[in-house]
Order: C-alpha cells, then sequence, then structure tokens
C-alpha cells in the first residue's frame, strides 16, 4: 500500500501539504484546473451548480420500503430488563425504529438510541441517532423515526438502552444514580449491501470549491479538512467520486441547501473507514 506523502501546490499563491494514504484503490486522471476565484469572505457567492449532477442522484441508491434492515434484542446483563428492536424503511423512504417485547423489573423512564460504537454496560453518554424515550411505568411507542442518519444507517454499530435521568417539579434530580449509563447494549448486524463495492478514491489537486486538506489522523486513513466555500459536487470531482460516494463515506456529513459544505469539517475519504 503506497504511504508516500505528495505536495500540492494550490493555485493563488496558496501551498497545501497533502498526505492521503491508506485508500483501498487510488486511481489517477485529472480535469484541468480553473484559476481560483474563491472569495476569502464569509460573504462569499454560493458555488455554481454542476448541470451534470441532478438533484436526484445526490444519495446511494435507495432500498425498498418495507425492507427489514436490522433486527435485535437488547437485554441487560441480569437479564431483568430487555426490548426487540427493528429498524425497516417506512413509506417515504426514512428509515423508522420498530419496538416490541419491552419487559423490565425496574420502573424507571428508559431511552433507547443507536451508536456508531459499541459501548460497555456502565458506560456514558455518547453520540445518539434515533433516540426514543418512555416514561416508567409505560410502554415504548411502537414506531418511532430513525432520523439524523442520511441515506444509509449501517454505519450505526449498536443499539442501547439508558435509565433517564429526569427531575422534579423543582428541578431536582429524580432519578437512580445508575440513570444516564449504559444499562444494556447489542451490536448491530445490517441486511443492507455494501452500493458500492468497487469504491475508489482519486489523488486529486486542490481547486475552487474544494481547497480542503487531506491528511491521516488516527481514527481515519484519509481526512479531508472542509475549507470556507467548498462544495460537494467539487470536493467529489475533486476525489474522482460521485456525490452519491462522497455521502455514503460521510453519512452524517453537513451540507447547507446551496450544496456547500461546514467550514472546518472532517470527512472520510476511506470507504473501509465508513
Amino acid at each position: 500500500m503506497d504511504r508516500r506523502p505528495f505536495l500540492v501546490a494550490a493555485a493563488g499563491g496558496v501551498a497545501l501539504a497533502v498526505a492521503l494514504t491508506g485508500c483501498s484503490v487510488l486511481r489517477g486522471g485529472d480535469d484541468p484546473v480553473p484559476r481560483p476565484s474563491r472569495a476569502a469572505q464569509t460573504s462569499a457567492p454560493g458555488p455554481t451548480a454542476d448541470p451534470t449532477v441532478q438533484a436526484v442522484s445526490m444519495d446511494p441508491p435507495s432500498i425498498a420500503v418495507g425492507t427489514v434492515l436490522t433486527e435485535t434484542d437488547v437485554t441487560s446483563p441480569s437479564g431483568r430488563t430487555s426490548i426487540h428492536v427493528f429498524v425497516v424503511v417506512a413509506d417515504d423512504g426514512s428509515f423508522r425504529t420498530e419496538l416490541s417485547g419491552y419487559r423490565s423489573t425496574e420502573a424507571q423512564a428508559m431511552t433507547l438510541e443507536f451508536r456508531r460504537t459499541v459501548p460497555k454496560p456502565t458506560d456514558g453518554p455518547g453520540h445518539d441517532y434515533g433516540q426514543v424515550q418512555w416514561q416508567a411505568d409505560a410502554q415504548p411507542p411502537a414506531s418511532s423515526p430513525l432520523d439524523d442518519v442520511g441515506a444509509r444507517p449501517d454505519f450505526l454499530e449498536s443499539v442501547v438502552l439508558i435509565p433517564t435521568v429526569t427531575t422534579d417539579a423543582n428541578g431536582t434530580v429524580d432519578a437512580p444514580e445508575w440513570a444516564g449509563h449504559v444499562l444494556a447494549v447489542a451490536p448491530l448486524t445490517w441486511l443492507v449491501p455494501n452500493p458500492y463495492p468497487d469504491l475508489t478514491v482519486t489523488r486529486g489537486a486542490a481547486r475552487p470549491g474544494a481547497y480542503g486538506v487531506v491528511t491521516t489522523t488516527d481514527s481515519r486513513k484519509a481526512d479531508y479538512f472542509v475549507s470556507h466555500g467548498d462544495d460537494q459536487v467539487t470536493v467529489a470531482k475533486r476525489f474522482g467520486i460521485t456525490v452519491p460516494e462522497l455521502r455514503w463515506m460521510n453519512p452524517d456529513m453537513q451540507v447547507a441547501s446551496n450544496g456547500w459544505l461546514t467550514e472546518n469539517d472532517h470527512l472520510n475519504l476511506d470507504p473501509s473507514a465508513r
């Protein structure tokens, strides 16, 4: 695997040191680089729409409505609390969490959520997705939206149960000492095929709309640091991939309505590190 650093001299007098490593395959070739015209001010105009990219192609291929994407039981180590979890494709193409069979010998408010890692019981709060909550002595909702997961939720690695921290009318915490910590966790196995099994990434030169810097980090083999004025279409073209491929590798990528990416965000460029 080629791990040699390389240096890209960006047009407009800005030098960018770039080291791209760890991508499974690199394919060469690039369109001619236009002269930079991006203004440095935050009031710079939005990117010009690329006529070759249509809105309908902005996400990976959709999955058939009603498809069960994952199914598991979440059970506490003691066995006293458990719930059955499905994730399915809803009628509008979004994703829903279906819950059933909840039982617990402890009357306590509860939270169910999905995470990008697999925590251990007693671990504290983490970055959650699709959070569902219900009160003590109540049953969870049968169905709840799984939001903020982009076009594919299979980057999530676990689903957890956490006793909810509650307060009384005076704002005093009214919850057991273990509230707010993971009570039960289940790793997820997704029944979702990889839409891009042959995805490769090109080493592309910086350009207007894609001035960010590529580096390596401990957690990702190839990381793109978003610059001011970068837009998803141009960044994808810089690395020889499509916008859906970029969005698939970065399921929680933030994109403005005009296509701009969030300055100083980090994007993954390695399909295996999704």
